[in-house]
Parts: structure tokens; sequence; C-alpha cells
């Protein structure tokens, strides 16, 4: 009948539950629900009209199979929200009991909708456990997750808003809600039933239902039937309000996350490549519609979960830059602010100049107006950023900052000519001199005969003798005194090892890393092409890098002005020629503490090589708190080692930060892997005083000395 309902009945024959039952005009629900997918669909198609406002283009379009498992892996099995323990774990009890209850809502409206069959038996005493279950893991991570938000209160929590809350006590309400209406008809029913046996298999089929029956099995059967009503169409209603808020509150993520999860950068870690540079018109991101359309996703998908400010270096030491809040947020807000008027500009000149003299307006900072490098986000932010990737890292949503940061930094260099002194004299020096460092070019292979290793290399431009390996040195090596050490330790243990290289000397430019990460992409570009010049006319084809930021342009980037070789660097070579026996380290014996490099470590996953060599010299590795994933940067990354640090009150610079976890153990020896590490973590030490306690080696002289005991 269109105006009755199934009554609720005792337990049936067969297991089962009827869909609807004691809820009068229940067939409007399906009229309804129109509504809030109706608002939710407006609301996508809003976000939808935000990512195409962008201009830059960003093809993710590529590896179609890798990005359905990157859907796959990261949505449904929640894969990088689960690295943090509790709060993952909860949202991964929230996500799937909230998954479960959707899919059952959906088959008992395809039920009422086409006359499915009801679940009956084995069937639905199964499938009935697990959404109950999960419908009652979801509500303790729900409850956990505001204890964590509103009583520990941890500091990457830092900007709980208002709806914040709300949301978390919707989500709450309709998952509690649902259990008091799952024991009110329990409860009904058992007091139907003429024998508790017959409704039984309720116990397993709902048994946390079955639990708060038993606070209504002793009421009266009226009042059950009118609450059970009651909390019913309360239930719809806030569970429809859930569906139309979602595009227009954080739960947006859901839907935002598995777009990104889809299309996030599956390429090795890399800067973005302009492509024709000489044609350019412009350079870099000034305003923010100027991204491409992955960028504004990423704005979207942030859940402000404050993982990306819990590891960042700069946020840590008191700086400017909080990638959450000074970068992301800041960014998002912008955005929101500019759409409207976006959009009207877009679809009608006449309208945006009309919403730009209303008296609102006026009154309001016009977000036109607003810089997004100066108003916005701000130079300091944009300067502070070491490229450490710990933000990219443990981003649960995979949002890519780096190239955020890079590409404003590129219209400050290149477009704004708004640089730091000390980023203007790098860039002259590697203009002039093609090394950062500025002293001559002409001497760049003079620390062979310095270090008294000219007899055992292969220069190629004077000796041209036949090689397997090319290695790529680098400018510290080259020009640092304290790393020429470095270089001639790696040159004995590839002639130990009866290894066949070529060095270029003089015709080895810098790598351009620095150049790159500072923001002035011709000069990066500039260098690349000297290099593959050179590289190709002594037809490289396997290099060994010292230096992990090379090596990360080298083997990364460089492939993308068709510069493809076999890349290694050094550690990695190292480790490979002891598994083969080529090199038999020493015992060294003493106690450590691995300093991980961030181009090495976060970019590029190298992380256990390193370790095994150590182990191989007899070196006892104390692994500290920040190490591996979560190693602390030293401060020289994002091309910061030729500029300033100036320490916050209250906070310690970058490196001196670093050396103090490094320091805690009370090694014998830091232990790191790249010359702007080692410098940074011995002024580190220098500053702490700890240099007769402790000593900072590079990993090729301490294998070095070991093969020398």
């Amino acid at each position: 009948m269109i105006f009755g309902f199934h009554p609720i009945e005792g337990g049936y024959n067969v297991p089962m539950r009827m869909v609807g039952a004691n809820v009068p005009y229940e067939w409007l629900i399906y009229i309804f629900m129109f509504i809030p997918i109706g608002i939710f669909l407006y609301g996508f198609y809003k976000r939808f009209q935000v990512w195409t406002l962008a201009k830059g283009e960003l093809h993710r379009n590529d590896r179609i199979g890798e990005r359905i498992v990157s859907l796959l892996l990261y949505s449904f099995a929640q894969a990088k929200v689960i690295k943090k323990p509790l709060a993952g774990w909860m949202h991964f009890f929230l996500f799937w009991g909230f998954l479960l209850l959707f899919i059952a809502a959906g088959v008992d409206a395809m039920h009422n909708a086409i006359h499915w069959p009801h679940l009956e038996g084995s069937t639905y005493i199964g499938m009935s456990f697990i959404v109950d279950v999960f419908g009652f893991l979801a509500l303790i991570g729900v409850a956990v997750l505001a204890v964590v938000r509103y009583v520990q209160k941890p500091d990457r929590l830092n900007d709980t808003k208002t709806a914040d809350g709300w949301v978390i006590l919707l989500i709450f309400a309709i998952l509690l809600t649902g259990f008091f209406i799952e024991g009110l008809r329990i409860a009904a029913q058992i007091i139907q039933s003429t024998t508790l046996a017959q409704i039984a298999y309720e116990q397993q089929a709902s048994p946390i239902g079955w639990i708060f029956a038993q606070w209504f099995v002793n009421g009266q059967l009226e009042s059950l039937l009118m609450w059970h009503r009651i909390l019913w169409w309360f239930h719809m209603v806030i569970a429809f309000m859930f569906i139309a808020l979602v595009p227009f509150t954080k739960l947006w993520h859901i839907f935002a996350s598995m777009l990104n999860y889809t299309f996030r950068d599956l390429e090795p870690s890399a800067c973005r490549m302009v492509d024709n540079i000489e044609e350019a018109e412009s350079f870099g991101v000034e305003n923010i519609e100027e991204f491409g359309w992955k960028d504004l996703l990423d704005l979207d998908a942030c859940i402000r979960c404050g993982r990306c400010q819990e590891n960042c270096p700069a946020y840590n030491t008191g700086k400017a830059l909080n990638p959450k809040l000074t970068l992301i947020q800041a960014m998002k807000e912008h955005l929101d602010a500019k759409v409207p008027y976006l959009i009207a500009a877009k679809d009608s000149p006449e309208e945006a100049e009309m919403m730009a003299m209303t008296e609102e307006a006026e009154e309001a900072v016009n977000p036109m107006e607003q810089s997004l490098l100066y108003d916005v986000v701000t130079t300091e932010v944009i300067w502070d950023c070491t490229n450490c990737r710990a933000c990219m890292e443990h981003c649960p949503m995979f949002i890519e900052h780096i190239p955020k940061i890079v590409e404003m930094r590129r219209n400050l260099v290149m477009w704004q000519g708004d640089m730091l002194g000390e980023a203007q004299a790098a860039f002259t020096n590697m203009e002039r001199n093609y090394n950062p460092w500025g002293v001559g070019w002409a001497s760049r292979a003079e620390w062979l005969n310095e270090r008294g290793v000219r007899d055992i290399v292969n220069l190629l431009p004077e000796d041209g003798k036949e090689f397997e390996y090319l290695l790529y040195a680098g400018c510290a090596v080259s020009f640092d005194d304290r790393y020429k050490r470095v270089g001639e330790a790696l040159v004995k243990l590839l002639n130990e090892a009866g290894i066949s290289f070529g060095y270029l000397g003089t015709e080895e430019f810098c790598c351009g890393d620095s150049a790159r990460r500072l923001g002035n992409e011709y000069l990066y570009q500039t260098l690349v092409q000297q290099n593959l010049e050179s590289f190709n006319n002594y037809g490289v084809k396997k290099i060994i890098v010292v230096c992990p930021h090379g090596y990360n342009a080298l083997k990364n980037e460089y492939p993308q002005m068709g510069g493809k070789y076999e890349v290694y660097h050094y550690a990695e070579f190292l480790a490979k020629l002891i598994a083969e026996g080529k090199l038999k380290p020493g015992n060294v014996g003493a106690k450590v503490t691995y300093h991980d490099s961030c181009f090495l470590g976060r970019h590029n996953n190298i992380y256990d090589e390193p370790r095994k060599v150590l182990a191989t010299a007899g070196l006892n590795i104390v692994e500290i708190e920040k190490s591996k994933n979560f190693g602390f940067c030293c401060g020289a990354g994002g091309g910061r080692m030729w500029l300033e640090e100036d320490a916050v009150e209250g906070y310690k610079r970058i490196n001196d930060t670093r050396t103090d976890q490094l320091l805690e153990p009370t090694p014998e020896m830091i232990i790191t892997n790249c010359p702007f590490c080692l410098t940074m973590i011995s002024d580190g030490v220098k500053a702490a005083e700890a240099e007769e306690q402790t000593k900072v080696f590079d990993l090729a002289e301490v294998v070095w000395q070991s093969l020398n005991k």
C-alpha cells in the first residue's frame, strides 16, 4: 500500500531483515534523496569549474594501469594514511565503515527500486556481521580522532576550525543513530518472538545491534516502534545532510584524494621541465590560476592533517614556511576567494566588473589585486624551503609542494628579477666559472695533483683512454678543500677495485641543481646542455656521481633534455663493489650515527646501501629517531647552500638542530654522503663544541680508512 508499511515482525524462519519495516511513507526517501544528490553534483561541478581555470599544462593521462593500482592501493587500502598508525588506522576504520554502510544502504535501495530479493540465510548473516562490526569500528575511529584533535591537541593540528567539530559530530551522530535504530528494531523483534531462538540469528548477524537491543527489550513495544520511526527519519536527514555537505566542507577530500591518487606524479623526483624556454613569454607562476589543474586539485585534497608541517625542517626551526598553513592553505583560501571573479571574468567581463563595484567588494580585500608571491604566500616562505621532500614524503594525499615553490621561485628570479643577493652571487659564479664557488673553471682538475691521485685517474681531455664509467666528481670535489679529500678517497677506492673510469676535468660543468631549484631554469638548462655535449663527445654510457644533488639531476632530470644514462651514486656503487668482493673493508670498530641526505634518501629512496657499506666496514650504526625517510634536513638543499640562514629567536638553525640529533647518542663519528651535508654538519659540530668527541667523515673516507687498517 502506498501509505502503509511493513510491520516489524518477530524472527523469520530464514535469517533475514525486512527493508523499510515500521517506517510509514518509507518510499518517499527515494524521492527526497535526489535533493542531496543534486546539491552534491552541483558542488562537484563548482569544484570542477575551479580546476578548469588552471592555465598551466600538466598531463597525467599516461600509465593507466599504474594509476588504477595507485587509486586502489591508496584509496581503499589506505596505504599512505596508515603510516601514522593511530590516526591512520582510525581513519581506515572510519573509511571502510562508512563505505560498507553506504553499500548496504545501496543494496536496500535497490531492493526497493527494482525488487532485488532479500538477503537471506548465511549470506544475510555474513554480510550483516561485516557491516555491523565495521560500522562499530568506524564509531570508535571517529571518537578516537576527536580525542586526538580536542584532547591531545598535537601541534600538527594547530589550525582546528569550528567546522571540523561539526563534521566529526555529524559523522558520529550518523553512526550512533544507526546502531540505536538497529537496537530498537531487534528489541521489537525479540518482544514479538514466541521464543528467543526465533530471533537468535541476529546475535551473529548484528552483534553490536544486539548489544544495543538489550537496553530496550524491557520497554513498551509501541514506544519502541515510535522511537524507531523518529530516529529512522532523523538518521536519513543527517545522512542526506552529509551527502549535500561533501563538496563544501573538508569532507570533499574523500573524492579529491581519489583523484589525487589517480593523477599523482609517477615519475622519479624531478623539477618540472620548461620546454622551448627561448620562446617562453613568461616564466614560472605569478598568479594562482597559472598553475596546472593538478596543483589546484592538490589544494582541495589537503585535509590539514599536519604531517607535512610535523616533518618540515623550516617549520621546526621557526621559519615562516609552514607547508600546510603558509603554503597550501594560504593558496587554497586565496583561490577560493578569487574563483568567483575568475569565473565571472571568463563567462561575462561585465558581471566581473559589477562584482568588483559592489559595496561588499569595496570593503573587502579584492583577491584579484592580491599578489600570490608577495601577499598570499610571501617571498620569505618561498625562499625558506630546502626542497628536502619531507612534506611530499609524508603527505597522505600526495600533494606536490616542491613543484609549486620552484614555479614561484622561477617567476621571482626570471620574471620579477627579485632574488636574494646570495642567490644572485651563486648565479653569477655559475655563469662565469660554471660552479657556484666562483673559482676559475680552468682549475677544475687541479685537485687531482693537490691530492696526489693524478697518476691513477684517466683525465679524458689529456689521456683519452678507454673507460667504462664516467666519474662525475662535481663542483665540491673540485673546489671545496675539505671535500677534495673525499674525491681522493673515492678515486683510490675505484682504482683498488679495478674499475675503468674516466674524468672530464675542465670539460665537466656544474650539474645545475642549485640553479634550477633556486628558480633560474635558463641557467640550469644552459649548464645541462654543456654537460650533455661533453658526455656525448666521449660516448658516456655509465656515470658514477659523488654528490646526491648531482646524482638526482643526472638520473632524474637530465632525461628531460635527452640525457639518458646509467647513473649511480657512489654509495650504491661501493655497496655493489663490496657485494661482488672487489672491495674488502677492514673493521673500523667505531660507534657512529649516519645522516641520510635528503636527495639520496627521500628523493631517490636509497637508505640501505650506505648502511650496508658501513656495516661491512665494521661500524656500529646507532639509528636515531630522525633517520631514513623521517631524516631531518641539513638545511642546504634547494639551493640554500648558498643562502644565509638566520636563527629565529628561540630556535637553532637547521644544521645545528640536525647536528644535535646526530650527537645525541654521543657517537665517535657522524657519517654523511653529500658535500653539502658534510659542510653543514661539520659546522654544527663546531658550534656544539663537540669536535674532540665526534669527527665528521664522508662515507668514502671511512671505507678507504677501513681498507688501510
